[in-house]
């Protein structure tokens, strides 16, 4: 049986439906009763609990033979990642697979970069077998730009000349459900990232016939961009870091080169942001908003 934490979240959630797209009976772990957005999933059992408070995982992780490994980005993050390897451990959990992020490194300027790198290394040093992924940046944060797109075909992010070879999530959890399934990937780190590293110009390129306009790249300055997204509901602290994350992928950082290596193993097709935005049009139109966001600019909508 397999647990899927935060599984009400932008990955988590995805990870979900795979294995329910797969027929594959999975149980999805929510902090909150009300959240009922599986009821009625065949193969999907949801339980209450809360990587915080340990004494809840113990129901949750009976009868588990591997987890999948999520929870939100915020100053918890360690906290709640342990106290979840922790309760594994003692609960005779074989495998976990934990979702981390590209580049993560005790000396990464990107605080969550560190973050991720301390549980890595708690999670290395558990008698529980690992898999490790590494993921780019998701092809979804784009969404948050469609207010400004619609408004004046301007998409304004700190990223200069840099390229990113950003991941489609649904792409994640093909990988988590694959590697999941097989002992063959204990030990196993893996880097993961669309096919495709773009420059934001060609992101607009690409942008531009889903939004039904010409739309052009502003460089705009990281001050300026904090400044918005703090005026669009995020948090300062989470805006710094976000600054820092710019800053990283302007100077070239690990996002900007292709990393396909999991997906030739696993003989997954990685989707292109063409694709992705294809199959997105709705959203870029602003017809239809995305089932996960986080704060950004359309409640000016």
């Amino acid at each position: 049986m397999f647990l899927i934490t935060g599984a009400t979240g932008l990955t988590g959630s995805a990870v979900v439906r795979r294995f329910a797209q797969q027929g594959e009976p999975v149980r999805a772990l929510v902090r909150e009763p009300k959240k009922q957005q599986f009821a009625g999933v065949a193969g999907v059992d949801t339980v209450v609990g809360d990587l915080l408070e340990p004494a809840t995982l113990e129901p949750a992780l009976a009868g588990i033979d591997t987890v999948v490994l999520i929870s939100g980005a915020d100053d918890t993050l360690i906290e709640a990642q342990c106290n979840l390897i922790d309760a594994a451990e003692e609960a005779g959990v074989g495998h976990i697979v934990k979702v981390s992020g590209l580049g993560c490194d005790h000396d990464s300027p990107f605080r969550f970069g560190r973050y991720h790198a301390q549980i890595e290394d708690y999670l290395r040093a558990s008698s529980v077998a690992w898999t490790i992924l590494r993921p780019s940046q998701f092809m979804q944060v784009y969404y948050r730009e469609v207010p400004t797109l619609l408004e004046d075909g301007s998409f304004a992010v700190a990223m200069g000349d840099a390229r990113l070879a950003p991941i489609d999530v649904e792409d994640i959890a093909a990988v988590a459900y694959a590697v999941a399934q097989s002992e063959e990937h204990h030990g196993k780190s893996f880097a993961m990232t669309g096919p495709d590293a773009l420059r934001m110009s060609e992101v607009c390129d690409i942008l531009s016939p889903a939004v039904g306009k010409p739309l052009h790249y502003l460089d705009i300055d990281p001050r300026i961009k904090r400044q918005q997204l703090i005026d669009n509901g995020i948090p300062p602290r989470l805006a710094d870091d976000m600054d820092d994350l710019f800053r990283l992928r302007r100077e070239g950082g690990p996002e900007s080169e292709v990393h396909l290596e999991v997906f030739d193993l696993l003989q997954i097709r990685p989707t292109s942001f063409a694709e992705f935005v294809q199959r997105s049009v709705d959203i870029f139109r602003g017809t239809t908003t995305p089932a996960q966001l986080w704060a950004s600019g359309w409640q000016r909508v």
